[in-house]
């Protein structure tokens, strides 16, 4: 994942994210992921059978990104598995410190980790070899594999965060942020390429009221190109 955006609005959490990757990685659309604990809802990567963004069966959610220029690490397990772990736990604050325990004990490749629920919004940025985990206390944030939290404002998001949109508008307007090919000195949120590129796209609408159905919507591909799905039924299943 290289692009998230969460914002808090309307007695709900919103997520919007691009995915971009190489274009001969295969990758499912969002289905049930069976952990230890909870049932989670997650596109999954066919290479390292991991994911970029899960939520479990509590509306709490999970995204991760990698960070640009840092090296690989030789023999480091895939950083798809972190959310997946970060979720699979009682409670987000246990999910924080399961995956600070994993990163203590097994040396992984940088990343930022956003786990966020009702109350609160925790980042975990893993770079350089030193460890950062900050709880974001705004109700909006933004971050992409080149910017830390707090370091980028997507075009558009003024228009999405407004307090008068109802939950389609809401998702149209952060569709838009989604869909920004940059230009004009700006980050290009939304990538086109013969080998790398965005590869899909995702707006989840999470209400903190359990018994109104979440929305996922899902675009396997660029998503100024590419048509959503919505898979909200799915969380029907959690």
């Amino acid at each position: 994942m290289c692009s998230l955006i969460f914002v808090r609005a309307a007695g709900a959490m919103f997520v919007a994210a691009n995915r971009d990757e190489r274009v001969d990685r295969p990758s499912s659309p969002p289905a049930i992921w069976q952990g230890r604990r909870r049932r989670l809802l997650s596109p999954i990567d066919h290479v390292a059978g991991g994911t970029w963004l899960a939520v479990d069966d509590a509306g709490r959610v999970a995204g991760l990104t990698n960070i640009h220029g840092e090296p690989a690490v030789a023999d480091a397990p895939s950083r798809g598995h972190l959310p997946h772990l970060a979720l699979d736990q009682e409670d987000t604050r246990r999910g924080v410190d399961a995956v600070l325990q994993r990163i203590d004990q097994i040396e992984h490749a940088a990343f930022q980790l956003v786990v966020a629920d009702r109350s609160q919004t925790c980042v975990i940025r893993h770079v350089g070899g030193v460890v950062s985990c900050v709880e974001w206390r705004q109700p909006v944030l933004a971050l992409t594999n080149q910017h830390a939290a707090g370091a980028w404002t997507p075009r558009g998001l003024s228009r999405a965060v407004r307090a008068d949109l109802d939950v389609a508008q809401r998702l149209d307007a952060l569709t838009t942020c989604l869909q920004d090919r940059g230009g004009d000195g700006l980050h290009a949120v939304c990538k086109h390429g013969h080998a790398y590129r965005t590869v899909s796209s995702s707006l989840l609408a999470l209400p903190w009221d359990r018994s109104v159905a979440a929305t996922w919507r899902y675009a396997e591909g660029p998503p100024d190109v590419t048509a959503f799905r919505d898979y909200g039924d799915l969380s029907a299943q959690l």
